[in-house]
């Protein structure tokens, strides 16, 4: 008889966005990704700290490279993404935990959010876009 995953109490990981949080994003080399750079080396792009609140699980997870070749086509330098400020309000945690995930950074001199604007309309952010 074989024993299982779900015969030993482990069950599989959630896909990523079930009810998980990334709580902290490493770059190779820093405090906490020392073992994954020793197992993946140059491969080894980030690491993540991920939380599933709903089971009150912790995930590390990472980003590797997997292939790499030449490309054969030019690349045209992409136009600057604007970053924009963003209204949300102190009680609405959430959307500021989606922000902050999402590399947005707390003005605190304007009390306002700011973020990529592709980032705000990606968030469905778009009607909270403040406007000067």
């Amino acid at each position: 008889m074989a024993i299982t995953g779900a015969d030993c109490g482990f069950t599989q990981p959630h896909s990523p966005g079930d009810n998980m949080d990334v709580v902290k994003t490493l770059k190779p080399g820093k405090n906490g990704t020392k073992r994954l750079v020793e197992r993946y080396g140059n491969q080894l792009v980030a690491v993540r700290y991920r939380l599933d609140r709903k089971t009150n699980t912790s995930y590390t997870t990472v980003e590797l490279i997997v292939e790499q070749k030449y490309a054969l086509f030019q690349t045209q330098p992409q136009a600057a993404d604007p970053i924009v400020a963003l209204r949300i309000f102190f009680h609405e945690n959430d959307l500021q935990r989606q922000i902050k995930n999402a590399g947005g950074k707390w003005d605190k001199n304007n009390q306002v959010w700011l973020i990529a604007q592709s980032e705000a309309e990606s968030l469905g952010l778009a009607g909270r876009i403040i406007r000067t």
